[in-house]
Formats: C-alpha cells, structure tokens, sequence
C-alpha cells in the first residue's frame, strides 16, 4: 500500500550553464520530488538566477504555486528571480530543510515588482538541501500518512477507495458510520492544490476535533455519520499544480456537469448513501484564499428553506471565541461543491476559506472551534427535531 502511496511524477531541473565546473558557483536546482513545480531555470550573473513559474493550464485561476529544492557545494547567498508571466506574484515564500518544519522567508529577503510580474528571492544556501515553497509541500502521500494515524487510534474510522483518479490513484473517502443513524455529514479537502493552509492544515484540525475525547465530539459520533474526502485532488497536489486536476479542469466548477472521475466518485458515494436511507444534514468543502477566513454561505432566498444550521453554528461560534465569522452569501447556481450538497439534498453546506498567510496555529484553533460549534449545532438542531425528512 505504501508503494502505491508513494508513486508520483518526477521531473528534474538542474542548473549548470558551466556551473558544475566552477566552484565558485556551483548550485543545483532540484524539482524531482512530489508537488515540485518550476520551469526554464538560467543563469544571469554569478550567484543571480531567473525561473519561469508556469502553470499546468489556461485559462486558470491565478494561484502559482512553485516549489523546489536548491543547494551548492559551499555556503552561499544566491538571487532568484521568479517571472509569473502574465500572472503575480501570490504566496510568501516558505522555508524548510526537511519538508516538516517550515518558515516564511522573512519580507527584507524578497521584493515583488508588480509591474515585471516578478518575485526576487535572497536565499541563503549550502550543501543541504533547502526547499522553497509557495506554501507548505502536502504530497498525497503525507496525507494518506496522516489518514494512517487517524485510522490507527479510530479503528471505527474505515477507510476506503472510493475510486480512481485521472492518473488511476486511489482517491479515498473515511467513512464513520452506525448501521442504526440516518443523519450524515460530509467533508471534502483540497480540490485546489495550492490551499494548503485551509484545505489541509484547517481540515485536518477541523477533522481531529470531530474524532477527539471530548464529551461533545463522543456524543456526536454516537448520532452522526460522518464521511470525508481528506484530497479530492491527488494528481493535482503530486503534480505541482495551480489549480486543477490532471485532466485541466477546476474540480470546484465541475459539481453540475460531473465531467471528472474525482467529482463524479463523490456523487456516486454520496447518491449511493442516500439511497441506502441516510439523510445528508450538512456538508464542509476545505479551501483558502487570498482574503480569508470567511465561509460562503447560502444566499438569503434559500437560507430561508432550511433549518438554520448555519446562523445558528455562526451565532455559537461569535458568542464563545475571538474567531469572528465573515460570511459571504454566494448565489446557489453556481457550479460549486457546497452547491451541489444544498441542491440535490437540500442539505445546508458551506465553504470555509482560510487565508494564504494566516498563522497557523490559528488555523488550528479555528479548525477546533468551528468543528466544536458545529457539533454542538447539529446535536441541539436533532434533538429539537429540526431533521423530520
């Protein structure tokens, strides 16, 4: 299983241009590992360097992520400069010899032109790999690592393929489920690659809290099934891209027409569920943007029709912490997957956003205290038989 979790793209990007020779200057740039993206690496002048940053696909939304490894023979400081083309600069670049522990690289040490469409970075190198990210690197391995902690101390946890990628990887769904509950929620992480910081770091906080030890959070697994798609997007994440799946396409505008296997293996678990007699109550789709946290909410004329959940879980989650909620009312036409959830189910649903570079310990606390909130949501909504269909 480990190998099939690990098998990956590879591509290699080495800067010579007579450096291997001189060395004065002899740097090595290295994108072979999983969710590495750089292009058309030169040399301008010792130690000064310019990449391409480009994307998988166009038209796309304007997320470039990049992500490399850079070393050299003898301890140096070297200039790299990213050109995004038609694009901007986006992410602070982060910092990590291990691919762990990651550190935004401190503002006097780069300078966005706008007007170039560039970023230059002062990197200070040696002989030990450094890796420069856009943000921190999660490989679909490093996540299906994480799911075999999770089902390791939650053997009630299952998990299982729920079906099979552009590329034919396993796309997996953790199901926690009582043959004798009907109602259900449902959980989907990283349909885009780059969103790091809400899409894995805030779900899988958000998750934890759901599967922990408190007295809300037992209670609540005893009275809902919950099932979740920890990376929608596994080719997409491996493959270093800005946005969308293997095939080119934004997983989250294609939650009417179905074309993917990755949205369409969502639809036939989900479908399959309801027809089996579970009842969909609520449903979280992970990203982050550049202006988060917020959550897309339904609009004012569905909200209506519903049992009010979301003003409910907003009203908790303002009264008891210093997390305020921004939420932004989203029209339900629209081809999004909390979308899909509300119209086909009539299940409430949101979009959580975090933002690019939110500190992440406080992502973590938001994961738990929305995911606390929501808990404490539902159970109180079931209870007072807000569910009778």
């Amino acid at each position: 299983m480990l190998t099939r979790y690990l098998l990956r793209l590879l591509c290699l990007v080495i800067v010579s241009i007579g450096c291997k020779q001189q060395s004065t200057d002899d740097v090595v740039f290295d994108t072979s590992f999983a969710s590495a993206r750089l292009a058309e690496i030169k040399k301008i002048a010792n130690n000064t360097y310019t990449a391409k940053v480009l994307p998988e696909s166009e038209p796309i939304n304007k997320s470039p992520w990049y992500a490399f490894a850079v070393q050299a023979e003898e301890d140096k400081t070297i200039q790299l400069t990213l050109d995004y083309g038609k694009y901007q600069h986006r992410y602070v670049p982060k910092l990590s010899q291990d691919r762990l522990h990651w550190t935004p690289l401190d503002t006097t040490k780069f300078v966005v032109d706008t007007l170039s469409h560039t970023a230059t970075l002062s990197l200070e190198i040696s002989s030990k790999k450094l890796y420069v990210s856009a943000q921190e690197i999660e490989t679909s391995a490093d996540t299906y690592s994480w799911i075999d902690k999770i089902v390791g101390e939650h053997p009630e946890i299952e998990q299982l393929v729920a079906g099979r990628t552009v590329l034919d990887k396993d796309n997996l769904v953790l199901v926690h489920e009582r043959t004798d509950v009907e109602d259900c929620i449902v959980l989907v992480a990283r349909q885009h690659p780059p969103e790091i910081p809400g899409g894995t770091i805030g779900f899988k906080s958000f998750y934890e809290t759901l599967f922990s030890s408190s007295d809300t959070a037992k209670k609540f697994r005893e009275n809902f099934n919950i099932y979740t798609f920890p990376l929608l997007n596994p080719d997409g994440a491996d493959m270093g891209n800005w946005r969308h799946n293997a095939n080119g396409v934004d997983l989250n505008r294609d939650w009417i027409d179905f074309s993917q296997p990755e949205t369409q293996m969502v639809k036939d678990f989900v479908e399959n569920k309801v027809k089996q007699g579970k009842k969909i109550r609520f449903a979280l789709d992970f990203h982050t943007s550049y202006s988060g946290p917020y959550l897309l909410v339904l609009d004012s004329i569905n909200e209506i029709k519903t049992a009010g959940i979301i003003p409910e879980w907003i009203k908790k989650i303002d009264s008891s912490s210093s997390l305020k909620v921004e939420a932004r009312r989203r029209s339900q036409e629209l081809p999004y997957c909390y979308n899909y959830f509300f119209n086909a189910f009539g299940a409430e649903s949101v979009t959580y956003e975090d933002g690019d570079e939110i500190n992440r310990d406080t992502i973590r606390k938001r994961g738990q205290v929305y995911a606390e909130k929501l808990m404490q949501t539902l159970t109180e909504k079931q209870k007072n038989g807000a569910f009778t269909n």
